[in-house]
């Protein structure tokens, strides 16, 4: 019994020192990891230096263009348009669409395909035409 005793404790020894040198390689082997990595930021931020004067140096174009306008432009929109801000002037209480458009189409004789359409554009164009909600518009005089 005395014999098996003594011969653990050496192998807990050993075990010990075995855990401390691959420790120690585990150790070195991270510091080495560590130490290339920084050298590859180093050779990466000596690399974005020049980048960053060209870019710099490169010449910014003018603002981008006005977009284009999408769809169909009718040639009597503008004509509809400004007799449904004039409707919508003379009345001082918030008028519907379904009522503007009969007004806007007997005053004219021209038919309004889509309506709400047509008042999303005019709302657009026109600051002061507003939308109460399902259908009702109103011209505001005030800001």
């Amino acid at each position: 019994m005395f014999d098996e005793r003594i011969a653990l404790k050496i192998r807990l020894e050993q075990l010990a020192n075995s855990e401390l040198r691959i420790i120690q390689e585990f150790q070195k082997e991270r510091d080495a990891i560590f130490r290339r990595l920084k050298e590859l930021d180093m050779m990466e931020a000596v690399k974005a230096e020049p980048s960053k004067e060209i870019v710099s140096l490169t010449k910014i174009g003018g603002l981008p263009k006005e977009r284009k306008r999408r769809g169909r432009r009718s040639e009597n929109l503008e004509e509809l348009r400004q007799l449904a801000v004039t409707i919508l002037k003379k009345q001082n209480t918030p008028i519907r669409g379904v009522e503007l458009q009969r007004q806007i189409e007997g005053e004219t004789g021209k038919k309004i395909a889509n309506m709400t359409t047509f008042m999303v554009g005019l709302e657009r164009e026109n600051h002061r035409v507003r939308k109460l909600g399902r259908g009702l518009y109103i011209y505001e005089y005030e800001d």
